[in-house]
């Protein structure tokens, strides 16, 4: 008997490190830009040249407004696989380095 297959839909509900389990473990699979789409959708961006995820960060992800400091972000660190505090400088160099919602967003070819 075949497991019944994974709709795109089912996405919507999957935990953000299962996301970037099917993003880091699908390469080239239709999935993983799916998986990709999702995390956009959560507010993720991927970061072309350094190969991550980041998130500005806030409340809801039980860290603490700081102004003073500027936007803080969240980066997924895929060796300890969990969110963790990006301690460096999101200057432009590095933000000119996100992959745009156009980047990733699925798109089919009519033959």
């Amino acid at each position: 008997m075949q497991p019944p297959a994974l709709k795109t839909g089912h996405l919507q509900q999957f935990q953000p490190e299962t996301l970037f389990y099917i993003f880091y473990a699908m390469p080239k699979d239709v999935l993983q830009a799916y998986a990709a789409q999702e995390l956009y959708t959560r507010e993720w961006r991927y970061h072309g040249d350094l190969k991550l995820w980041f998130k500005r960060a806030g409340p809801a992800d039980g860290i603490p407004a700081q102004p003073s400091n500027g936007q803080q972000y969240l980066y997924f660190d895929i060796n300890s696989w969990e969110k963790r505090l990006f301690n460096g400088s999101m200057n432009q160099n590095v933000t000119g380095g996100f992959l745009t919602d156009e980047d990733v967003r699925v798109r089919f070819v009519s033959t």
